[in-house]
Formats: C-alpha cells, sequence, structure tokens
C-alpha cells in the first residue's frame, strides 16, 4: 500500500519565532487560543526549510484532506502570503493546490479519473521557484512519470526551495527533523459581556416581581408591568438612568406608577424620564408623601442609587437594596390601586394631581360615582390633624384656623365637585366625555396587547 498524506508549504519571510507567533495571531482569530498538549482540541507540527518555507502538518489531514484545504485558506490569507497543499493518493499521484485556486497534478492519477492533469499556470507558481531555478525545469519535473510519486515531489521540493523530506512528510515524521515545532490549540473561552445595568435590573426586579403577576414587556426600555384583572389598570415599575455627580459612578432611580386604560397617552416604547415622569415617582417621592420609613440618600430631595463604573458586583448589591426600597415603599401604594376609585386615591397619594377640565383631561373622575368622597375623605383627614394638633395645644393651631380650615375645605369641595356634577347633568357632554374615554381604552388596550400583556 502506497503513501497517503497531506501536508501545507507555506512560503515565509520572516524568521522563525515572528512566524510562530502570526501563526498564532491568525488561530486566534479563528477562535483558538495556544494551550498545553493534554488541552488541544487542535495540534500542528510546522519544519522550517533554509529555503524559506514552512511545512505544516496535522494528524488531522490524512483523514480529512478537506481541513487541510481549510487551514490552507485561513493561513494564506492571515500570514499574507503564497501557500499550496500536497495531497499524496496511495504514491501514485500528488494534487498541489495553490491558495489562488490553481492546481498541478503529478504523477498517474489515471486510475481516479484524471487523464488531462492539471500542469499548473506559469504566473501563479513561478514567482515561489527558489533563486536560479526556471519554470521550464518546474514543468518538466512536473510531468515525469516515477513510480513513487514522492521522488517526483523531492525534486519539485528543491526546485521550490523546500527540503525534499518534508514537502509530503507526515506529522509524525516531522517530529523527528531539527527544525520542527510542535503547537497545541484549545477553543477560546467566550468572553463574558459586562453585565449592563438594563440586564442587571431585569435580573434583579425580575425574580422578585414576576411572582407578583409582574412581565417584562416588549420594550428598548425596561418596563415591569401587572395588569390589575378586570384589564383597566396597570402598575408599572422601571429604570431610570441618571447622570451621575460624582465622577466615575453611574446612577440610577426606580420609578413606578399606576395608569389606567383611560389615560390620554400611555407609552412604554420610550425612555421613562422622557415620556412618563408625569405619572410615575420615585421611591424618595412617594416616601416624602406617605408614612413610609427609610434610610435615603437624596440629592434635590429624589433618591439616587450610585455605583462604580465597571463594578458589576457594587452593581447588584445597589439593585438590590433599590429592591428593598420598593418592596418597602412603592409596593405597598401601587398596589392598592385595584379599582378606579383606588387608582385616584393612588394618584393623590403620589402626589400626581388630578383636576376636572374641560379639554378631556383627567376624566377619571367620570368613571367612578364615589367621586365626591375622594376630596371629601381627603380633606377630612387634613382637618382632623390640624383639630387634633388644636387640642394638643400645639402652637399656632387655634380654633379660628381652625374654621379657616373647614371653610377652604368645603371651598376645595365645592370648586373640584361641581364641575363633575355639571358633566353628570348635561347629558350631551357627558355622552361627548364617555366616548373619549371608549377611545382611549380601545387604543391603550391595543398597546397593552402589542407590549405582550394579557388582557
Amino acid at each position: 500500500m502506497g503513501r497517503f498524506s497531506t501536508t501545507i508549504q507555506i512560503k515565509n519571510n520572516i524568521d522563525r519565532s515572528s512566524f510562530i507567533n502570526s501563526f498564532c495571531d491568525v488561530m486566534k482569530k479563528r477562535g483558538f487560543v495556544p494551550c498545553a498538549e493534554d488541552e488541544a482540541a487542535l495540534s500542528y507540527a510546522l519544519a522550517f526549510s533554509e529555503g524559506g518555507w514552512v511545512t505544516l502538518a496535522s494528524e488531522d489531514y490524512r483523514d480529512n484532506p478537506k481541513k487541510a484545504q481549510d487551514d490552507l485558506k485561513y493561513l494564506a490569507d492571515g500570514l499574507k502570503t503564497s501557500a499550496f497543499s500536497v495531497e499524496v493518493v496511495d504514491s501514485d499521484f500528488a494534487i498541489l493546490s495553490l491558495n489562488g485556486g490553481d492546481t498541478v497534478i503529478v504523477g498517474d492519477g489515471s486510475g481516479y479519473g484524471i487523464e488531462e492533469p492539471s500542469r499548473g499556470n506559469r504566473k501563479y507558481w513561478e514567482p515561489m521557484l527558489a533563486d536560479g531555478r526556471t519554470w521550464e525545469r518546474f514543468s518538466e519535473t512536473v510531468e515525469k512519470s516515477n513510480a513513487f510519486v514522492e521522488d517526483t515531489l523531492s525534486e519539485l521540493a528543491v526546485i521550490l526551495g523546500i527540503s525534499p523530506e518534508l514537502i509530503c512528510a507526515e506529522c509524525s515524521e516531522l517530529s523527528d527533523t531539527e527544525n520542527e515545532v510542535q503547537l497545541y490549540f484549545k477553543k477560546a473561552e467566550a468572553k463574558e459581556k459586562a453585565m449592563t445595568l438594563n440586564a442587571a435590573f431585569k435580573q434583579v426586579f425580575g425574580e422578585a416581581l414576576e411572582p407578583l403577576g409582574f412581565k417584562l414587556i416588549k420594550s428598548k426600555y425596561p418596563y415591569f408591568v401587572r395588569v390589575v384583572p378586570g384589564g383597566e389598570i396597570i402598575h408599572v415599575i422601571t429604570l431610570l438612568n441618571e447622570p451621575s455627580y460624582q465622577r466615575g459612578k453611574k446612577c440610577f432611580k426606580i420609578f413606578g406608577g399606576v395608569a389606567t386604560v383611560y389615560r390620554d397617552e400611555i407609552d412604554l416604547s420610550r425612555n421613562p424620564g422622557v415620556k412618563n415622569i408625569n405619572w410615575m415617582r420615585s421611591n424618595a417621592h412617594i416616601a416624602n408623601l406617605t408614612e413610609a420609613k427609610y434610610d435615603f440618600a437624596y440629592k434635590g430631595g429624589f433618591q439616587e442609587f450610585l455605583f462604580e463604573i465597571d463594578n458589576e458586583s457594587e452593581m447588584l448589591y445597589e439593585l438590590r437594596h433599590s429592591l428593598d426600597v420598593t418592596h418597602k415603599v412603592m409596593l405597598p401604594v401601587i398596589s392598592k390601586a385595584v379599582d378606579i376609585y383606588s387608582s385616584i386615591e393612588c394618584f393623590f397619594q403620589m402626589g400626581i394631581p388630578l383636576r376636572f377640565g374641560k379639554q378631556f383631561e383627567c376624566l377619571l373622575f367620570l368613571k367612578t360615582t364615589r367621586y365626591a368622597d375622594i376630596f371629601i375623605n381627603r380633606l377630612q383627614k387634613r382637618d382632623d390633624e390640624y383639630k387634633e394638633k388644636m387640642k394638643q395645644h400645639v402652637e399656632g393651631y387655634t380654633l379660628e384656623g381652625y374654621e379657616t380650615e373647614l371653610r377652604k375645605s368645603k371651598e376645595v369641595i365645592q370648586r373640584e365637585v361641581s364641575p363633575i356634577d355639571e358633566v353628570f347633568a348635561t347629558p350631551n357632554v357627558l355622552a361627548e366625555y364617555m366616548a373619549e374615554l371608549e377611545r382611549r381604552r380601545a387604543i391603550n388596550t391595543e398597546k397593552f396587547r402589542f407590549y405582550g400583556l394579557d388582557v
């Protein structure tokens, strides 16, 4: 049985050390890095000829000559040089394939269906000949019919400047040569991308909010949304990136709010700080208006969470801290909004002003018959607090002041409730407003479905 082997011959114009470094750089671009022999996924034997060539062999080439063709392309392109493969078939013939695509058939391939063998294009092969060697000599040698094609290849090697014993040597044979080098490579480990603030927010808050019925919607921005049964009301929690006033740090706030399908516009495809800030509030803002108690870091009355840039562990710590704040401050407030009446109460509690007007704004009062109670209850609480302080003889709280507060409360109720009463008493106006509310409901319901919410 004759020889079956495949090698790659690479034209080399640099020193041995530089070539090895360049070879390793090409392999890195292919996703492989140098390693120890026992870790190797790929291994190569390289042998250096004095004529300026490097012979490359691999145990994989014998059973898979196509792999040699793949390596040939990558190496020739990556090293910016000429190279060709030499595939010996049963010692009868050999195929020399240039990285540019041209081929030379050496020996007798008739038994394999090769009747008119290619002898190569002069313009591709002549530039690779050794000094003093001619194209005519190359062509004459290619056409020789030696009993073993290895003999013809040895003659061609001399014409090219390749050491004769290397041109068709197998990997194990190269290891016996003086100028041989073994290189081993393993698959490069994929670099883990640094976790972004948005991705970390989704991870930390998602684990806590999803069991509570929240869902991360389809949006460029990280909104967690919970639909209240009935489909009229949603609870929203999101993250807002803020400019940091401390060099080297990043800053964020947690914002949240309640929205109903009757709102004039709900756009969760936009940055919360650009479009939705008018109906959302931060934890610190809510805490200032409620009885929630928590330690905050303030900037202008609003809470910030700061962490060192590129410090993932500190970022995660601050997110978990902000989640704890959200559990204690924001969630108890927005979770009470389960119908229209309690949603309006929530808006007042979060400091979101609602005043009934004629420009189709704040029409939510028309969806509940308890609209008067909202104002009466809130003002009653304020009056009761004043009365209690007056009884405790707190300085500045007098009977005259209490009576003044009562008159103010009546004026507020009259001012806020009368316009709503007037609409209910005017059928054509009420019908107009109700039609507007249903129009909003249809638009916003469709938006909720687009965001991936079940309504």
